[in-house]
């Protein structure tokens, strides 16, 4: 523990030397009788602190250790040559009462002697080396001097008489550019005026001398006549001729005959025809007396498993989609009604307007299952489409695609009529005689 001998406070840290508060130099607390300042004290290793660096102490690290230290607040008179000008109030050394968690228990002791002033605190120097560590005792304290009395407190300075305010001249630039405009207002009035009232009434005189009077011309409509495009356009019930279909070469043509129905067939007939592929099958039974359909086609794999098939039956439809929908409704869900009855796990997956080949129409899809059959259990996707009659016809036709799994180009309902060799049909379809 060390001491400060002028303000007598007390630091626990063992490598402090200097006093924080008036910078003096620090004593131990064993160091203090009066044979102190002749005999040489030897510091072992082990009294240092671990934790402090080993460094030699000199007027830079003292500088460190006590930050922003004014050396004249430590001295009781002022030295000479210190100060060029202007004086300090040195009143309040010693004054400031010390910290409660830096003051020590033990009773007041007298006060050291006041070494003598300097200007800045210098700390002894110590050798670092591997043996005990060494330094020199203290100076002995000089005699105690009477107290200087404090330096009264400068007189103040006169006040200086300040310079007169100068006066900022004025711009005159918002004048000038205020003194355009005007000008430019009143120029762009008295040209509007000359014009109006002098060189416009001057023109109006000139055009009525030069320009002659004309007699007045007598103009007659023009009769417009429709030409035949136009009045075929006009024309609600003629409907546009379909393109014509090129079918591949390996097409074989169905033309709808009227020779061998009877029943429905026969009262609901009209005429149609169509392309399929040349190793698709025609069913014998379609078409022929007591038949329900004008035609069946298939594509099969050996002996008799459907892969895709195309079928036309009739249909009592009487005016297109757009005007009747609810009609349409009503057929879709009769013939899905039926459907479900021959298919296991049938199911309808949509309904609405749609396009078949060069037809507008209104389908439904459905799609069920085949199960335990030679080749497995099998999907089945169905697509049925009504065409509404064409022309003067009163009657418009059925169109049923069916397609199963076995097809390796159909993957699901969405295909059906898309992809597969089912295109065919709806693209070369064409209501009327070949």
């Amino acid at each position: 523990m060390k001491r400060c001998p002028k303000c007598s406070r007390t630091f626990t840290t063992n490598t402090q030397k200097f006093c924080t508060h008036d910078g003096v130099v620090l004593e131990t607390i064993e160091a203090a009788s009066p044979t102190a300042g002749s005999e040489t004290v030897r510091i072992d290793a082990s009294d240092l602190d671990d934790d402090a660096p080993t460094k030699a102490i000199s007027r830079e690290l003292a500088s460190d250790m006590l930050g922003e230290f004014d050396p004249l607040k430590t001295v009781m008179s002022r030295p000479d040559g210190t100060f060029t000008s202007g004086s300090r109030n040195t009143s309040d050394i010693g004054r400031t009462p010390p910290a409660p968690d830096q003051v020590s228990p033990t009773p007041p002791q007298a006060a050291a002697p006041v070494p003598p002033p300097m200007s800045s605190p210098s700390a002894p120097t110590m050798a670092l080396g591997s043996g005990p560590i060494t330094a020199s005792a203290p100076l002995p304290p000089a005699p105690q001097s009477a107290p200087q009395p404090a330096p009264s407190p400068a007189a103040p300075l006169p006040p200086q008489p300040s310079a007169p305010p100068q006066v900022k001249k004025k711009s005159r630039l918002p004048l000038i550019l205020g003194i355009l405009v005007v000008l430019l207002i009143l120029g762009g009035g008295v040209l509007g005026a000359a014009y109006f009232f002098v060189l416009r009434p001057m023109l109006a005189r000139r055009a009525v001398t030069l320009e002659p009077a004309r007699p007045p011309v007598e103009t007659s409509t023009p009769k417009i006549e429709a030409t035949p495009n136009e009045v075929a356009r006009k024309e609600p019930d003629v409907a546009p001729e379909p393109p014509a279909y090129s079918p591949p070469a390996d097409a074989v043509e169905f033309v709808n005959s009227k020779a061998n129905l009877d029943g429905k067939l026969a009262e609901h007939y009209l005429d149609f025809s169509f392309y399929y592929p040349n190793r698709w099958q025609k069913d014998p039974s379609a078409g022929v007396p007591g038949a329900r359909n004008y035609v069946l086609v298939e594509r099969r794999l050996p002996p008799d498993f459907t892969q895709e098939s195309f079928a036309v039956a009739w249909s009592s439809s009487a005016a297109p989609v757009s005007e009747n929908l609810a009609l349409f409704h009503t057929m879709s869900e009769n013939l899905s009604s039926q459907l479900a009855s021959k298919f296991p796990g049938y199911r309808k997956v949509s309904e609405g307007p749609t396009r078949a080949g060069v037809y507008d129409g209104y389908e439904f899809r459905f799609e069920g299952q085949s199960n335990n059959t030679a080749k497995g259990d099998l999907k089945l996707w169905g697509r049925v489409v009504f065409l509404p009659p064409q022309g003067d016809g009163k009657d418009g036709v059925t169109l049923l695609m069916l397609a199963t799994s076995l097809a390796p180009e159909l993957k699901s309902v969405d295909d059906v009529g898309v992809k597969g060799e089912l295109p065919m049909m709806l693209a070369s379809f064409r209501f009327g005689k070949k």
